[in-house]
């Protein structure tokens, strides 16, 4: 243990960041900000990246706070220096009064696909968060914590929370849900990315007011009694990339539930009831289409409580 002002601070922490799936997403229309009103339900996944972080002391003579980021695993495109992980870093170490001042080393394995609808960027941040918080003692509530992750991007503050949860406005209001008793799930992505702001920008929504709790609600209480899988960018994907459509139609021919779009894609999953045929199935996709695809769970707590 190291001491930073008057904070106790461990040297060292590692986490498992889950990937998250949507259970449906409704697009209520595009809004004056420019952002779109949504309403999801999204459930945390056992597809992990693996953050871990080190913490050493030097003065305020020596430089200023430097954190340091390691990739690992798939790659990430863009400069490491302005990826989330450190801004969420940074962002911590802002909110604390330090004497001496934290250099902090993070090492991310990185094994959640990128670009795929499936929040890893997003979790990644918001483990940042918490672990740079922890590291320092845990004066920042949860509350806090959540008001930074919104700065960041609209997933980041469900990865806060349960680990089953309907999101809506831009998605960073939430209503946190029971555990949702656990589902064999099937991932398969294409092998590419598909830019988030692309597919919004392909979206023909018509204008619309931020959505009222009232209103949020309503439409909520539909969606979940009617049970919808639905993903209202799944055409503007599949125009895109017909291969998904094509993937998807295979996935129901192969045992699944249901079989749908996760986020903005590329990602498709399919919910089974049998492992071995949760299996069978994504080496069909594999051997047919290429790609990556494995099986996971959906998850009963976030890793990070």
């Amino acid at each position: 243990m190291a001491t930073y002002g008057s904070f106790i601070v461990s040297e060292m922490i590692e986490f498992f960041l889950p990937a998250k799936i949507n259970l449906f997403l409704l697009i209520c229309g595009k809004r004056a900000d420019n952002y779109h009103e949504i309403i999801t339900r999204m459930v945390m996944i056992s597809c992990f990246d693996r953050l871990h972080l080190q913490m050493e002391s030097h003065t305020a003579e020596e430089s200023s706070s430097a954190i340091t980021l390691q990739l690992k695993g798939r790659v990430i495109d863009g400069d490491p220096g302005s990826n989330l992980i450190v801004r969420a870093a940074q962002m911590v170490l802002n909110r604390y009064a330090l004497k001496s001042i934290p250099r902090i080393s993070i090492m991310l394995e990185k094994n959640i696909p990128v670009g795929a609808g499936l929040g890893g960027g997003s979790s990644d941040a918001a483990g940042t968060l918490f672990a740079v918080n922890r590291l320092l003692g845990s004066q920042l509530s949860l509350s806090e914590l959540s008001e930074m992750a919104s700065e960041l991007g609209s997933d980041v503050p469900f990865f806060l929370g349960n680990s089953h949860a309907l999101c809506w406005g831009r998605g960073e209001k939430i209503i946190p849900l029971s555990p949702m008793e656990p589902k064999i799930i099937v991932l398969w992505n294409p092998g590419f990315s598909l830019s988030t702001g692309l597919v919004y920008q392909s979206l023909h929504a018509s204008e619309s007011e931020e959505l009222t709790e009232s209103a949020a609600i309503s439409k909520i209480e539909g969606l979940l009694r009617e049970d919808e899988c639905v993903n209202d960018l799944e055409s503007v994907a599949f125009n895109l990339h017909p291969i998904l459509f094509t993937v998807k139609e295979s996935l129901y021919e192969f045992g699944a539930k249901k079989a749908m779009l996760s986020g903005s894609g590329p990602t498709l999953f399919g919910i089974y009831s049998d492992r071995a045929q949760a299996e069978k199935a994504s080496r069909h996709l594999q051997e047919k289409f290429g790609g990556w695809s494995d099986v996971f769970e959906t998850l009963e707590v976030s890793p990070l409580f």
